[in-house]
């Protein structure tokens, strides 16, 4: 494994190697994620990275963006939390969006929102 890195804001980073994704390998053993729980559980607060807040207005944008995606193909598109982030488990999406699909959507969709979306589609590791 190479050597921890640490990130302009201060924080640790482990290169993948090899093109190994931990993130990507723990989504296919939710069985471990949830063994881990108790763990994650007794880590202070301040273990994990401060998430960005969404602005209210970013939220608003966020939903009419979500309403745009559900018009432009994917109906069972959920709203966003109220994190910003997309959850799509116990919808029809949450074993994967159709490629095609989603490259429409989010091209139909442009013009209310081109920054970043985050997706949680199912168990993994981080606070909720």
């Amino acid at each position: 494994m190479p050597d921890a890195q640490l990130t302009e804001e201060g924080y640790l980073s482990f290169p993948p190697q090899d093109d190994y994704n931990w993130k990507e390998d723990g989504a296919e053993h939710p069985d471990i994620i949830e063994a881990c729980k108790p763990i994650e559980d007794r880590y202070p607060p301040n273990a994990f990275r401060p998430k960005e807040q969404v602005s209210a207005d970013d939220l608003r944008k966020l939903r009419e963006y979500a309403e745009c995606v559900r018009t432009n193909g994917l109906p069972a598109w959920p709203d966003p939390r109220s994190d910003g982030s997309f959850d799509l488990s116990g919808t029809a999406l949450a074993n994967g969006v159709p490629k095609d699909q989603m490259t429409k959507a989010i091209e139909a969709c442009r013009s209310i929102w081109s920054g970043r979306i985050a997706i949680n589609s199912g168990p993994g590791g981080g606070k909720k």
